[in-house]
């Protein structure tokens, strides 16, 4: 007996033969429409290619009706974000960083996240976008939107495999392109790997302030703790050996204020003038550092003070590094001229002014540029340490040494920031200084 199933399909297939055997009728009976079979098929006709008349071409979205998804930023996040903001309205330049110029890692990253000081609500990304990719010499469809986030507008975008990497390297660490980038309301730029920069957001703290007692392995040299200095705890790679910092000497490199958040992202480069030699120049003394020939003084202007401190008005970075011993290739003498003859310590305590400069070799895979967060790079970077005062800080009692060393008016030398004539002033009539920690 038939079952109820295979009765059903039976009569399915039936009516699907008839529906097909009635088309190929009505084909066959249409004049108009011609019945070409196998080995009748000419040149012409295997090569024409008609547009159906009902075929219209699709237009472009125009760009104001484009909406990418988006998520909120997280505390964290906000909180860096609004950092990186007041250095840009502090300095009228976007915070710039590069995880890092090893092909390797920037070939698996590919990646840039972008602050724009704008409404996300009114803002056109892909008009920016354009702007953005003329900067790096690429083409716009090279590039793919990844992620959006609202509080300003915080993009994040990956450059696709064909661009050449080096050079959007290049070209995103021009000064012009710092300067147009400014003019677009950039305020925040990263290209390298993100997950790098999540942690250095993550983990930003304050470790300390002021004296540190503690038996930890700080290398073969003696470690003297900084007294009138903040310190902000860095990212460094957990590599379960704590590599990157058990062993190494503590020392101390001075920045200028505007380089003082980026540097800590993309490095320290060779010393241009080179009084010892190649590499880069550290000192086991911050009280040398903070000289303003290496160590930016900075005024903070009143509508950022809150910012820092609410009754500071000078501010001072430097970056507290640590240092494979076998990697400092010379200690000489201070080379500011403020050596006294009867008195070896002239500059700090602790420290004879004959062995108060290191010159640091950074020859690791021919780079010149140290990741801070590499455990097997000679420098790491594990804090910055900063100062805030209530007066210019070469009137502090610890800084009555620059007046008798080498210190200038020209600002690209000294950056004093202030009018020398008039500190000396200040000085000859007993005028003081103190570290504000408000």
């Amino acid at each position: 007996m038939i079952s109820q199933h295979a009765l059903f399909r039976a009569r399915a297939l039936k009516a699907h033969y008839a529906i097909f055997n009635k088309k190929n009728a009505l084909d066959a009976d249409t004049n108009d429409t011609p019945v070409v079979r196998a080995g009748e098929i000419s040149k012409d006709q295997a090569t024409s290619d008609e547009t159906p008349a009902w075929f219209e071409p699709s237009q472009p979205i125009p760009s104001e009706n484009i909406r990418y998804p988006h998520e909120p930023i997280s505390p964290s996040e906000k909180i860096y974000y609004e950092a990186c903001k007041k250095y840009y309205h502090m300095t009228g330049k976007p915070l710039i960083a590069i995880s890092s110029r090893d092909d390797i890692e920037l070939a698996s990253s590919r990646r840039i996240r972008l602050g724009i000081d704008e409404d996300y609500n009114t803002f056109d990304l892909e008009e920016y976008l354009n702007k953005f990719c003329q900067i790096l010499n690429i083409n716009r469809n090279d590039v793919d939107i990844l992620k959006v986030q609202s509080g300003s507008v915080l993009a994040e975008i990956q450059i696709q495999t064909r661009v050449n990497l080096q050079m959007v390297y290049n070209n995103i660490s021009k000064p012009e392109a710092e300067e147009r980038m400014g003019k677009m309301k950039i305020f925040f730029c990263f290209f390298g790997d993100l997950a790098k920069m999540d942690q250095n957001v993550e983990f930003r703290h304050t470790y300390w302030t002021g004296a540190l007692n503690s038996h930890r392995n700080r290398g073969s040299k003696p470690y003297y703790c900084p007294v009138g200095w903040r310190r902000y705890s860095l990212f460094m790679k957990n590599t379960g050996t704590d590599n990157g910092r058990t062993g190494r000497c503590i020392c101390y490199h001075g920045t200028k204020f505007e380089y003082g958040l980026a540097i800590l992202l993309s490095g320290l480069k060779p010393a241009s003038a080179a009084e010892h030699g190649p590499g880069v120049y550290f000192s086991p003394s911050i009280n040398y550092a903070s000289h303003p020939r290496y160590s930016e003084i900075k005024k903070i202007p009143l509508e950022y003070q809150n910012s820092f401190s609410q009754s500071g008005k000078y501010i001072q970075f430097v970056l507290e590094c640590r240092v494979q011993p076998s990697k400092i290739i010379s200690i000489q003498k201070e080379t500011l001229r403020a050596t006294d003859v009867s008195n070896p310590n002239v500059i700090d305590p602790n420290i004879k002014d004959s062995e108060i400069e290191w010159v640091v070799s950074i020859k690791h895979d021919d780079r010149e540029i140290v990741d801070f967060d590499d455990p097997n790079s000679a420098i790491t970077c594990s804090g910055l340490m900063v100062r805030v005062t209530n007066n210019h800080p070469s009137l502090l009692s610890e800084s009555q040494w620059w007046h008798t060393s080498h210190l200038c008016a020209n600002n690209r030398c000294c950056c004093l920031n202030a009018d020398l004539t008039d500190l000396k002033t200040q000085k000859k009539n007993g005028v003081t200084c103190s570290v504000v920690f408000d």
